[in-house]
């Protein structure tokens, strides 16, 4: 794993297999540790938001998921880094932590979903330990007895799947709460499990489904994220090459 900036931001180049094996390093730790999926659009969201900033800077691993990412690492330090898909990844994840039996928590989507996606993931992966999981939908006075849960099943792994960047802000505000264990942000991956008996054309409608919410959420926010980044990018690049 080589760690590199990317304005300002940390970003990890990493191999598959490497992720996983650091993932499961940081798992048996006595402490918490957090992982992001870093794509173009948390990037100049966290260029805007210093405590997303902070949050990104002070991760245990930081995964680039986009080809804007790619693109602006070639360019500025001449490197190249595999860039990987926050669904696939974490569901290839699982499959490799089944041989140590490692304890699972999901917290995420609604209530009818999240009961899907555990099946799911028992189903899929029984080497695993799927010992709880909770929808989003949540009171906000029932979250300290949700984090006394999570804290008394002590997961080695726990997949929180919130809109972004809340799910990254979620993790850090209360991460100091868990004794060990990773911790990953992976949008809709909730909705993503779920669905995964869905036929193949089902599946194609919602991943194209997801990408409109995405965008809709926040249309001129994401236009002018991506065009400022690439500015960014090319102003970096000929300051550095005029240097």
């Amino acid at each position: 794993m080589i760690r590199h900036k990317l304005l300002g931001l940390n970003v990890d180049i990493i191999e598959e297999d490497e992720a996983y094996e650091r993932i499961l390093q940081l798992s048996e730790l006595d402490t918490c540790a957090q992982v992001v999926f870093l794509d173009t659009y948390l990037l100049m969201k966290a260029k805007f938001n210093k405590e997303l900033f902070n949050i990104i800077n002070t991760s245990s691993l930081v995964i680039p998921t986009s080809k804007g990412i790619k693109n602006g690492l070639s360019l500025i330090s001449k490197k190249k880094c595999t860039i990987f898909e926050p669904h696939k990844f974490t569901i290839r994840l699982l499959s490799s932590l089944e041989e140590y039996h490692k304890i699972i928590y999901l917290l995420g989507g609604g209530k009818k979903m999240i009961q899907k996606a555990e099946k799911n993931i028992k189903d899929s992966f029984p080497g695993n330990k799927l010992m709880g999981s909770y929808h989003v939908h949540f009171k906000k006075d029932f979250e300290k007895k949700l984090l006394t849960n999570i804290q008394k099943i002590s997961p080695s792994l726990l997949i929180v799947s919130m809109t972004r960047p809340k799910q990254e802000k979620w993790i850090a505000k209360h991460k100091n709460s868990f004794k060990r264990g990773v911790c990953i942000g992976v949008e809709d991956f909730v909705n993503y499990v779920g669905e995964k008996d869905l036929a193949p054309y089902d599946k194609l409608f919602h991943a194209i489904r997801i990408n409109i919410k995405n965008f809709f959420r926040s249309p001129k926010k994401t236009l002018y994220y991506t065009v400022y980044f690439f500015y960014l990018i090319i102003y970096k690049l000929f300051k550095l090459e005029k240097f």
